[in-house]
């Protein structure tokens, strides 16, 4: 009966300091570190991205409700998009923001032409476009992860 007693004890194989699970667990520890550092890199990346990318789109409004007052003012309108918060690495503009008009039925026409003269209905629609860009380096390089991101805006001037 002692040696059945002695079975007994012995029973759990990996108790501590046993010769047969040496290493088990340090292998365990070797195959899965990677995979969960892999999507932690991955939630952090995503979301800088989703944060960078919304933080882009309001400041393209900012710009725009800036251009609004002032549309003939583009380093007014980059200086308001650069100023309403802070971005590393800095924001990169077009050299002018882009006008386009068209007329009530959504025809496009050029600014310099009046509805009414063409024959189109309405008075002309003048908007404005404003964009932005900035450079975006994830931890990791992702597939389908965009290296700049860019917001545009439009808005109605008349």
């Amino acid at each position: 009966m002692g040696h059945k007693e002695n079975q007994r004890r012995r029973a759990p194989r990996c108790a501590l300091g046993s010769a047969p699970c040496d290493g088990s667990v340090a292998a365990e520890f070797a195959l899965v570190t990677p995979m969960i550092l892999l999507i932690a890199a991955g939630v952090a990346d995503f979301g800088m991205l989703a944060k960078k990318t919304t933080a882009l789109a309001g400041t393209t409004r900012i710009g725009a409700e800036y251009a609004r007052l002032y549309p003939a003012d583009t380093a007014g309108i980059q200086n308001s998009i650069q100023n309403s918060t802070s971005f590393m690495p800095a924001l990169s503009f077009p050299a002018s923001f882009p006008y386009s008009c068209e007329c009530d039925d959504k025809t496009p026409i050029a600014c310099t032409e009046s509805c009414a003269t063409v024959g189109l209905p309405g008075p002309n629609r003048v908007f404005i476009t404003i964009s932005a860009s900035q450079a975006f380096t994830p931890l990791v390089p992702w597939p389908g992860i965009p290296a700049s991101l860019t917001a545009v805006t439009e808005i109605r001037l008349q």
